[in-house]
């Protein structure tokens, strides 16, 4: 069972071998199309004076505004409201320049075209106006001034509160008083914004939340009052780059329920805690019951980031989660069990989620920033290593399903903590700011989210069953999820037995063996160019169906075994859904930084999904045999990776390779941008030699291999909604992958992956194919979301033999269209996972790889002697 001694396993192979590092200079590429230019010639002098009348009108009506303010609140410029012609696009880059900020833009939807909004300072009416009137005349070569930028402006007017709202759902109405969040840009700033927005607020009796968050590029703040009375702003120096609806600490809804007290003190007797500076699991949640006989022991520190709160847990989910975090799936079985639990690594808990309802809430984004600042600043053992696990997201409503994608404050601050942006607490706020360190990064899990209800009526199908996956497949995953720098866990189950108990004759579970759990929300349903989440999934239990099909109840039995709070749920109770999952995946994280103390959080998270695997029920009717080819690899990412990421990861796995199955681990860095004269250009690609088993790959001839690939890094962020391309990306940099073909030489790989890394835009292209790209079973185009990409090649051994090279290569990025001088030349870090592995159970390619490396081989590893083999994730027969 678990943790029960000291384990024996076949380590993962870490490749200390350094890559060739390349800076290629590849051949000038044509230019790219001509953007679409609306044709004004019958009309250039109305258009223009329209556009100029739009200005001058939105001067005028904010210069009226200003005279009510204050001297020290009032503007020195007004936001305009920029619309595209039909089917056109407006010229971002000329208007985010000339003294021009460019706030946010809308792209264009079914019957809306783009459309933008502009900070225009005082002093820069006059060269906007000249830029707009200038279109009547004519360039030496005859044709328009400005045309781009002028031709597919359709009307310029003053913006409102409703241009600079950035949520799916509609505006508020006027008179509705509810929470706002307001994304400041500083740039526009001629003082403080949050506290003029504070001043606003004294005089107008709004209510202000107490901190503020300071991201790279913009301070972040929340206020309580009505549209009507909010639109105040848009004529003082508060103006807003944007403004979203806040993800504040909110209640917990949970399900789960008692299970009978069970007698702990013979398993606290044997368990044997790890050493102080072992690795630790940080729960961010409601806190921590900490005289828990099972959990005392193991807790390094409990803390609260909320000023007015103990780190006591008044709710009870705190706890639940930390039985899981350290047993895992099988308490059970550790109460069972008369053997000695060896655990080796340590619990911390940081109280996020208040007990009540506090006056003036508080964002989730600056309290987990404060949370990890209270963890990292304790005084005392620090631990070799830290997994922070928070299974806390934003509650759906019927107004807001879920996320869309989109960047949050609180999706924000994850990736920024994540990638090590350094943390600043203070008084009145947070501070993320200054460039990631790479050796100051942190892994974070978080979960997918949980649909909290299901009735009957909405799982009955046309045949007249019951089927949960539709409904998990429109239930989106819940923000901060779908944050690109954080391990996203999702639920399934293997709980399919119903209660033993006469009165539970004729019940059933819903999900089968080895499916989606009911609990569990997807990105099945989110936007094609969203990262796919959840990454890995992992058992978070099952409901129960009465004999009639008439209703759905949760029970003990199709639940998780966690600890408890003694007299409240008594010393055992049970868990479910995605929080389960939450603490399971913290738990493999924190066994395999015991094991592989080396390993940086990038690494760590990628192992997890590189070992993941799906089952047999994920697969079933999406994946069978030649099923696969005429699906294809973008409908394949639909239906199972945004439903069930790449599967489930065993602790087997996880910590171990076996003969036929042989995981390499390198950990690399490179420079993904540098400064060539005046522009920002491609910096490094890192060629990476495989300790690859060529000879053994020959020998076998057609028997078919696996070849996994999963390339993970982090990005910095970049929050502000102005598109998804060019200097408006999110990511700051991407990487990708490239393998060797089997039949070309290393040069013509080299030269293949320079002009490939070259013509990335923004990660959005690729040329980077050989023969073999077809054997992808995700594929190089669908593989590019987010910051973790894997996919998995079959093919003959014979095939594979001579393919012993991998290319990470970096894509575009903020850092190289922002021109930062503080970013470019800054090198990244990132890990790439490759395994082989074949149904053969006698062929061993362990030991040949591990011998180039000159690491030791298990005594026990023969095949011939019944060592360690595995099956592979797919049929071989694809």
């Amino acid at each position: 069972m678990p943790n029960s001694g000291q384990r024996q396993f076949t380590p993962h192979l870490v490749v200390p071998w350094q890559p060739k590092v390349l800076t290629p200079k590849p051949p000038a590429f044509a230019p790219r199309d001509a953007p679409r230019i609306a044709d004004r010639s019958e009309s250039r002098a109305e258009h223009a004076a329209g556009l100029l009348g739009g200005l001058d009108s939105a001067r005028k009506i904010v210069a009226d505004e200003r005279q009510a303010l204050a001297a020290e609140d009032r503007s020195q410029g007004f936001a305009i409201h920029v619309e595209a012609g039909a089917g056109l696009d407006l010229k971002l880059e000329s208007l985010n320049n000339s003294g021009l900020t460019l706030l946010n833009v809308r792209p264009p939807v079914e019957g809306h075209p783009q459309e933008a909004v502009v900070w225009v300072p005082d002093g820069s009416v006059r060269k906007l106006a000249k830029k707009i009137n200038d279109f009547t005349a004519d360039t030496p070569g005859g044709k328009p001034r400005n045309a781009q930028l002028v031709a597919n402006m359709e009307r310029i007017e003053r913006a409102v509160l409703a241009h600079l709202w950035m949520e799916e759902e509609s505006f508020p109405l006027p008179d509705e008083r509810r929470w706002w969040e307001l994304w400041f840009d500083p740039r526009m700033a001629q003082g403080d914004q949050v506290e003029t927005l504070r001043s606003l607020a004294r005089a107008h009796g709004w209510t202000v939340a107490p901190r503020a968050v300071d991201l790279e590029d913009f301070r972040v703040a929340q206020v309580a009052t009505t549209a009507r009375e909010l639109a105040r702003v848009m004529a003082t120096n508060a103006c807003p780059a944007e403004i979203r609806r806040p993800s504040f600490v909110e209640a917990l809804l949970t399900d789960e329920r008692e299970l009978q007290p069970g007698f702990v003190a013979d398993l606290a007797e044997r368990l044997r805690h790890a050493q102080k500076d072992a690795p630790t699991v940080c729960l961010l949640d409601t806190g921590i019951h900490q005289e828990h006989p099972l959990l005392s022991g193991a807790l390094a520190s409990a803390q609260s980031a909320l000023p007015q709160e103990s780190p006591d847990d008044r709710r009870g989910h705190g706890t639940w989660m930390a039985g899981v975090t350290l047993f895992g799936d099988e308490l059970g079985a550790a109460l069972e069990s008369q053997e000695t639990v060896v655990l080796v690594h340590g619990l911390e808990s940081v109280k996020i989620v208040p007990s009540a309802e506090p006056e003036r809430p508080r964002v989730f984004g600056e309290v987990t920033a404060t949370a990890l600042s209270l963890v990292e600043t304790r005084e005392g053992a620090q631990p070799q290593a830290r997994v922070f696990a928070m299974a806390v997201t934003v509650p759906s409503t019927p107004e807001r399903n879920g996320t869309d994608g989109r960047a949050t404050l609180w999706s924000t601050a994850v990736d920024a903590l994540a990638a090590g942006t350094d943390v600043d607490a203070h008084a009145d706020g947070v501070s993320l700011l200054g460039a990631p360190d790479p050796a100051a990064s942190r892994l974070i899990i978080v979960s997918a989210g949980n649909v909290s209800d299901h009735p009957v009526s909405m799982l009955r199908q046309d045949d007249g069953t019951l089927s949960h996956l539709p409904l998990c497949d429109t239930s989106r995953i819940e923000d901060p999820a779908h944050a690109w720098n954080v391990l996203t866990v999702g639920a399934f189950t293997n709980r399919t037995e119903p209660p033993e108990h006469k009165s539970f004759e004729g019940y059933r579970t819903l999900a089968a063996a080895g499916e989606l759990s009911p609990f569990s929300r997807t990105s099945a349903s989110m936007p094609e160019g969203t990262a796919i989440k959840p990454d890995i999934v992992l058992e978070g239990g099952n409901l129960l169906v009465d004999a009639e099909d008439s209703q759905t109840s949760g029970h003990d039995v199709v639940s998780v075994l966690t600890t408890g709070r003694p007299y409240v749920d008594r010393v055992l109770t049970t868990i479910t859904a995605t929080s389960a999952a939450t603490a399971q995946a913290a738990r493999l994280s924190a066994l395999a930084y015991a094991a592989y103390p080396q390993l940086r959080p990038e690494t760590v998270r990628g192992l997890l999904v590189h070992e993941a695997a799906w089952t047999d029920a994920m697969l079933d009717g999406v994946y069978k045999k030649t099923m696969r080819r005429k699906m294809g690899s973008a409908e394949f990412a639909r239906k199972v990776l945004r439903r069930y990421g790449w599967g489930v990861p065993t602790e087997e796995r996880v910590l171990s390779s076996a003969a036929n199955a042989v995981t390499m681990v390198i950990q690399g860095s490179l420079t993904p941008f540098v400064r060539s004269n005046s522009s920002i250009r491609l910096g490094e690609l890192n060629l990476h030699q495989l300790p690859w088993p060529r000879d053994q790959l020959l020998d076998m001839g057609s028997t078919r291999v696996q070849l996994r690939v999963t390339l993970s890094y982090f990005i910095e962020p970049n929050p502000g909604r102005k598109g998804v391309l060019g200097q408006h990306t999110y990511a700051s940099h991407r990487l990708r992958f490239a393998l060797k073909g089997p039949l070309e030489t290393l040069q013509q790989f080299e030269h293949r992956i320079a002009i490939a890394a070259e013509a990335e835009n923004d990660g959005m292209t690729s040329t980077a194919a050989f023969e073999g790209d077809g054997n992808w079973l995700v594929g190089p185009a669908n593989r590019k979301r987010g910051s973790l990409h894997a996919d998995i090649w079959h093919g003959t051994a014979e095939e594979l033999a001579d393919c012993g090279a991998l290319a990470v290569f970096p894509a575009g990025g903020w850092w190289k269209y922002n021109n930062r001088a503080d970013r470019v030349g800054r090198p990244v870090t990132y890990a790439l996972l490759v395994s082989l592995a074949t149904t053969d159970v006698a062929v061993d390619l362990y030991t040949p790889t591990a011998v180039m490396l000159d690491v030791p081989v298990p005594v026990d590893l023969a095949v011939e002697a019944g060592g360690a083999v595995r099956t592979t994730d797919l049929p071989f027969d694809w």
